[in-house]
């Protein structure tokens, strides 16, 4: 299967709605549907045939872009790249089901195209020139949907998350440019060959592999919000329009974490070893610290906006800890919060588009008044904290029982993060869903059938997972942990 297409169909779709004069909002809307739609059976067709984790990769396309500056075109995919690129089309799917954006429609949904091929192409490339393109592709339109069609407060918003990300991305591209002249002879940005130099970071002393590996953590972990380099993320989601809450929350955000997976831990594992300690106290302070704010929280969209910050924690965890039981908790875990983040945010954005406001106390008894949106708002919670039957909860248990071995402080804090989310959760429930419904909400109108069915399929995706992990784990034998992949 060739894979450049999962990058190029959205991307050249994106430059025809920039391109033709469209004069509507349903054909710029419909051919975004059209688009993610085959993106997702593509998705799926790849995931099937995609081989198991560790180094070898599947699929792969090769060629030189620019030789002399060790610059290829490299796709490749395993378990994990095809897992993400599911996550990628599925989320992008309901994300443009769930806007109705009728202003300027042709670059709003050309935007979240180009969001949808830049991810596709950096959870695929090999080659972390083109990795980190890419990455920037997808997350560049994120500021424009932000400033332009964002809320109240879009501009400050929109300001605070280039400023944040863009110096994170400044940071990324220092690490790559070390990467690429380790190993000595010619330098590459080729992460296969790259590994097959360092031999497991052999090529590298320790003092350079700490370096390298405390800028490439900087530049992930600001991409990621670990605390403190979090404040972005709320006053970014909180006044994004929810495409782009949905898209960046529950796919562009992984990057960070897929990239210390990828590149940082496997190509620095002596750097990694001397980091691993202040790993897993940053994710002790993000379960924590963003999930206490979170509960302060009065608005729906900030709410969840801190949960997401909160539960990377989790994710840093399974890092810092390794581990096949660890690693296989991860990987799942990328893909639950993924899409519970995008299903959150996904019917925070309806009931604000429909009432003007995401404040809780504004709102309430809309299990009657809005039943369907009340429906998945609690299906989100509950997914949200982790319930059995969700695919947060294989993955959480995973994390727990790895992280256990290795800290049993942080992952006690873990499990409590757990109490403290269905806290937060299940309150914005009660405080939305039931009690009596205000006067001036009697007219309100429930989802449409479409944007409904496309967040129903975010449900059954959660319950897939949760309820038979092994059909996105695969075979879970083929794994290596996070140790045996950098050696």
């Amino acid at each position: 299967m060739n894979l450049s297409f999962m990058i190029w169909l959205p991307i050249g779709a994106a430059m025809v709605l920039f391109a033709l004069p469209w004069t509507g909002w349903r054909m710029p809307r419909q051919l975004a549907l059209l688009v993610m739609m085959t993106q997702l059976v593509f998705s799926i067709c790849i995931l099937a045939g995609a081989p198991a984790y560790g180094l070898a990769m599947g699929m792969e396309q090769h060629v030189a872009w620019c030789p002399g500056l060790g610059i290829s075109y490299h796709l490749g995919v395993d378990r994990l790249s095809a897992i993400l690129l599911v996550l990628t089309s599925l989320v992008g799917l309901a994300a443009v089901s769930v806007s109705a954006v009728k202003e300027n429609a042709r670059y709003f949904y050309g935007m979240g195209l180009l969001m949808a091929g830049g991810m596709s192409g950096a959870f695929m490339s090999l080659d972390l020139f083109f990795m980190y393109v890419f990455h920037e592709l997808a997350l560049i339109p994120t500021f424009i949907l932000i400033a332009i069609w964002g809320a109240e407060r879009r501009r400050a918003a929109a300001m605070k998350i280039t400023l944040y990300l863009g110096l994170a991305s400044l940071v990324l591209l220092l690490g790559f440019l070390g990467l690429h002249g380790a190993g000595g002879g010619q330098g590459t940005f080729d992460l296969i060959e790259l590994r097959q130099r360092l031999g497991g970071g052999e090529g590298l002393s320790v003092q350079t592999q700490t370096v390298l590996f405390g800028i490439l953590l900087l530049g992930f972990g600001g991409l990621v919000a670990v605390v403190p380099f979090h404040t972005w993320a709320p006053a970014g989601y909180g006044e994004a329009p929810p495409m782009a809450a949905m898209l960046h929350s529950g796919v562009i955000k992984k990057f960070g974490l897929y990239g210390l997976f990828r590149v940082a831990i496997p190509l620095l594992p002596d750097g990694f070893q001397q980091w691993r300690e202040i790993l897993v106290i940053l994710a002790g302070m993000n379960l924590v610290y963003a999930g206490y704010v979170a509960m302060q929280q009065k608005d729906l969209r900030y709410m969840l906006a801190y949960a997401s910050v909160s539960h990377m924690g989790y994710a840093l965890l399974a890092l810092a800890a390794g581990g096949a039981i660890a690693t296989q908790g991860f990987i799942l875990f990328l893909f639950a919060h993924g899409v519970g983040a995008a299903l959150g945010f996904g019917v925070a954005g309806f009931l604000r588009q429909r009432t003007g406001t995401a404040v809780m106390g504004d709102l309430g008894g809309f299990a009657r008044q809005l039943p369907a949106a009340s429906t998945l708002l609690t299906i989100a919670a509950l997914a949200g904290f982790g319930l059995p039957g969700f695919a947060g909860f294989p993955a959480e248990l995973m994390i727990f029982i790895g992280g256990f071995e290795f800290s049993r402080v942080v992952t006690v804090l873990a499990v409590w993060t757990t109490v403290i989310s269905a806290v937060y959760y299940l309150r914005a429930v009660r405080q939305i869903a039931f009690g009596p419904l205000p006067g001036k909400w009697n007219a309100l109108t429930d989802l449409s059938l479409e944007p409904k069915m496309a967040l129903v399929l975010l449900v059954a995706a959660l319950l897939l997972a949760g309820i038979c992990p092994h059909l996105l784990l695969g075979d879970l034998g083929g794994s290596v942990s996070i140790q045996m992949a950098a050696r």
